[in-house]
């Protein structure tokens, strides 16, 4: 069967099939899974095993002090085998007033079905898992091993992850991995991205001994604020490029990716609209907006406190003040690197006394290489679903402990998905385009069917 033959019977099959697709994803938005809550884990978890069985996987719940990890395989053995990572976990679906529909009640109006989950992540894994019960009826058996992990603590940081990926390890080897989400932009082409950036998420704290002080005393007296906002500039320019020289000669900007950067034909109304307000530095420069997005390291403040916070006016001499920042890294730069680095530059530039606390797990930045075969299967696919020349990026912008993939256990990782730049997620109303859904459908259904010639191109065998 030729590959235009069998691209247009698996489609014909996906449009036969739309309301079996469309149900199943609807069960799963029902389970709620909220996981900064733990409302509906443990039925989300249950509904995420039900539905991998439906589509032919057998299943086991790992557990490791953590909500339940779902894990899927069909077993190929000598042919390869594709890994898909994907979570069940959502947001809090707050606020609940904003909703047009319920969020756990899903809706489907103007092609889209709504509801929390929906976009991320839950239709992305439906897709998977649909396709490679498609593949195997229309071909007689699935020409590749597929195992899925679906995680329950994503949307919280992922914090046991790196601990089942150790424990784990045999249990997921594969020969590639497909990433959890990434989007169709507005000219109705695939983003494939080929890594994440990492994270640290710290807390600088400034004191003064004492309590607060009525705000006259600001003639005489240190005021914690402002020493925390000049101990800030010391680390990041107006535009959160890092100061801190350690981190900036960690930077490598890879020709290859650069190439990738320049060949990117990405519509700059995209940013523009995604970015609310472009920096002045990148206003009019398409390509420099999306270096800094995929290639380059970022210093934001998350969240500053100090003093008085409430309504009207209070004369105030805070106490303390409190800054939460983030670190967008990349490739090379080290998570324990950057906090050594970020307490070095406070203390040479004579903030010493600023405490810098790490919040949370942390994680460096993962990049596969756009030359390899995996690689050029996901895009094939994908051109050949979404009927348009899909668009390859360096990096997504966002963080994900991808590098647990790329680093630890070698695999070539690619990000794809269905969702939208409107889609809403971790928002009100948040959505999925139903024909979106159908051809992510198709996209990984013919990446299936097609791996193992990309395998031997690798000279796997």
């Amino acid at each position: 069967m030729s590959d235009h033959d069998l691209r247009d019977r698996i489609w014909r099959r996906i449009r036969d099939n739309e309301d079996l697709y469309l149900n199943r994803l609807k069960r799963l938005v029902e389970a709620r899974g909220v996981s900064a809550t733990g409302e509906g884990i443990e039925d989300a978890a249950s509904v995420t095993r039900e539905l991998m069985e439906e589509t032919g996987f057998e299943t086991r719940v790992l557990r490791d002090m953590s909500n339940p990890w779902i894990f899927g395989e069909v077993k190929r053995y000598g042919r390869g085998t594709v890994l898909f990572y994907n979570h069940y976990d959502v947001q809090p679906a707050d606020p609940l007033d904003l909703w047009e529909s319920p969020p756990f009640r899903p809706t489907v109006r103007a092609g889209r079905l709504f509801g929390r989950g929906s976009a991320d992540n839950k239709g992305n894994l439906l897709a998977r898992l649909c396709a490679a019960e498609l593949v195997d009826e229309v071909l007689g058996e699935l020409p590749v091993g597929v195992k899925v992990l679906a995680e329950g603590e994503e949307e919280v940081g992922s914090p046991n992850l790196p601990r089942l990926v150790m424990s784990y390890r045999e249990v997921l080897e594969a020969d590639a991995c497909l990433w959890e989400m990434s989007y169709i932009d507005d000219r109705d082409r695939p983003v494939i991205a080929l890594g994440a950036k990492g994270l640290v998420y710290i807390e600088l704290v400034a004191n003064r001994p004492g309590g607060d002080l009525h705000s006259s005393w600001g003639a005489v007296s240190s005021n914690p604020a402002w020493r925390l906002l000049n101990a800030l500039s010391t680390l990041a320019d107006a535009e959160g490029v890092p100061k801190v020289d350690e981190l900036m000669k960690e930077v490598e900007l890879d020709e290859k990716f650069l190439r990738l950067i320049e060949s990117a034909d990405i519509d700059p109304r995209e940013v523009e609209e995604g970015a609310g307000e472009l920096l002045p530095s990148v206003r009019g420069d398409l390509k420099e907006s999306l270096k800094r997005l995929t290639m380059m390291p970022v210093i934001n403040i998350c969240g500053l406190y100090s003093g008085y916070t409430g309504e009207g006016s209070k004369t105030v001499l805070p106490a303390k003040a409190i800054a939460k920042v983030d670190v967008r890294l990349v490739p090379r730069l080290r998570p324990e690197k950057v906090l050594d680095a970020i307490r070095s530059t406070l203390r040479t530039s004579g903030y010493g006394d600023i405490e810098v606390r790490q919040l949370g797990g942390s994680y460096p930045a993962a990049r596969s290489d756009p030359d390899s075969p995996f690689v050029r299967v996901v895009l094939d696919s994908a051109r050949d679903a979404f009927e348009k020349d899909p668009v390859l990026i360096p990096s997504m912008q966002g963080s994900g402990p991808m590098y647990l993939f790329t680093e630890v256990m070698g695999l070539p990782c690619v990000v794809a998905g269905v969702s939208r730049g409107d889609s809403k997620y971790h928002a009100p109303n948040e959505n999925l385009r139903i024909d979106d859904y159908l051809r992510g459908i198709l996209h990984i259904a013919l990446l299936l069917s097609r791996f193992e010639a990309s395998r031997s191109q690798d000279g796997a065998g």
